[in-house]
């Protein structure tokens, strides 16, 4: 989970750009870099009021496909995971398909840590999009217009089992990668459901308790409402401790061996769907 253990660092910000995602790239010298800190550790929260904003290091995704989703099937479709991302300032979100509905909530681009903002599509009506939002509580959906946002396609779903220690990843129907991993602790466990990657980062230090990189998730704790200053936000990132790998270690997030997270960024792009098993 993310806490406000404040790191100085480089900023690398980069989205590739294909017919669906607009390009860009963020470049910053002397920012702040706020990470999972004692969320991951074994120790107790420390409550702050910290206001200094998370910062984000993205590597290059792929870039996304273009297929048109509201012309597929249910089955051709099985295997697609569909991310909206923002073309505009501030995302509005509807309680239904439909601007006479509820604004439930209004989302801003780029998203605090300085990275693009992006969602996990669940199904397409017309224009509209209802997809599944980075907020407490977990599985909350909203809809979206197309005319803030752009969609992309891809083929790449993450399943974690807790209880077999164990991270796979899948490209349409097939097995590409699979790590052992480790959990959360019994007094703070991870909850299963549904989430997706909101934002890859990357300490400049090499021996933090994240070790390479970290991946934020749409997901949160149901055990620290705060944590140490962040919002309980849940990861997955790396560690500069493997002997814990395999076991129940972390306050939420799940921990990977430094190369093996190192060589999911080159291939998993945001909006990426992650299933984790309880």
């Amino acid at each position: 989970m993310y806490s406000a253990l404040v790191v100085v660092l480089r900023v690398w910000a980069l989205l590739k750009k294909s017919n669906v995602l607009k390009a860009w790239k963020l470049l910053v010298f002397g920012l702040f870099f706020t990470l999972l800190a004692s969320a991951c550790t074994g120790e107790r929260p420390v409550l702050t009021s910290s206001t200094i904003p998370p910062t984000t290091v993205m590597r290059a995704p792929p870039s996304l496909g273009t297929i048109d989703v509201r012309a597929q099937s249910i089955d051709e479709t099985i295997d697609i995971a569909t991310v909206a991302s923002a073309k505009v300032d501030q995302v509005e979100i509807y309680e239904q398909p439909d601007f006479d509905s509820q604004q439930i909530h209004t989302m801003a681009h780029p998203i605090p840590s300085g990275g693009p903002l992006v969602f996990l599509v669940d199904q397409t009506q017309g224009e509209w999009h209802e997809v599944l939002l980075p907020v407490r509580p977990n599985g909350a959906t909203g809809w979206v217009h197309d005319d803030q946002v752009l969609i992309g396609t891809h083929n790449y779903r993450i399943e974690v089992s807790l209880s077999d220690f164990e991270l796979k990843i899948h490209n349409g129907g097939s097995l590409v990668f699979q790590a052992t991993v480790a959990v959360a602790r019994e007094n703070a466990p991870t909850p299963g459901g549904r989430y997706f990657i909101t934002e890859l980062l990357q300490p400049l230090e090499p021996n933090t308790v994240y070790g390479d990189f970290a991946y934020g998730l749409s997901g949160f704790s149901e055990t620290f409402e705060t944590f140490a200053g962040g919002p309980g936000q849940l990861g997955i990132h790396g560690t500069n401790n493997p002997d814990a790998i395999g076991t129940q270690a972390s306050a939420g997030c799940v921990r990977l061996a430094n190369g093996d997270i190192a060589h999911m960024v080159t291939f998993l792009p945001l909006g990426t769907p992650v299933t984790i098993l309880s």
